[in-house]
């Protein structure tokens, strides 16, 4: 695996990269849930290449670096993406649903340059336009 997978803690709230199974720093076991979201960073060419801070179901989920795949392990149901770097939270956040019919969900992240400020885009990928975990 050349990205990251990560979950969080139920018990805690810990956020973490994991290989397979894991253990938590408070010691609940880790176990992937049923579903995955597939988020791709893409590269910037005017240079921002800061990480932007992932949010799901307005809970932070960490950072994810320039042209960085990160997989996010999460139970079926519907969840609100956003990102935000520093004090710019400008993001057209985006509702994705997991189920048993469709487990995994792909996205992309950009950032759109604006006049005064930049705003940053989520929007549905591919597996075919994403760098493999």
């Amino acid at each position: 695996m050349n990205g990251r997978f990560r979950v969080k803690c139920p018990k805690c709230g810990q956020v973490q990269d994991i290989n397979g199974a894991s253990v938590c720093r408070c010691g609940m076991q880790l176990v992937p849930q049923q579903g995955e979201i597939r988020m791709y960073r893409m590269g910037n060419f005017f240079g921002a290449a800061g990480g932007f801070g992932v949010y799901i179901d307005e809970q932070p989920f960490g950072h994810i670096g320039n042209r960085e795949t990160v997989a996010y392990s999460l139970p079926f149901g519907t969840h609100r993406l956003h990102v935000a770097a520093g004090m710019n939270r400008k993001c057209n956040d985006l509702l994705i649903t997991l189920s048993p019919e469709t487990p995994v969900a792909f996205l992309k992240v950009r950032i759109q340059p604006g006049f005064w400020t930049s705003s940053f885009v989520l929007e549905p990928s591919t597996p075919e336009e994403m760098p493999q975990l």
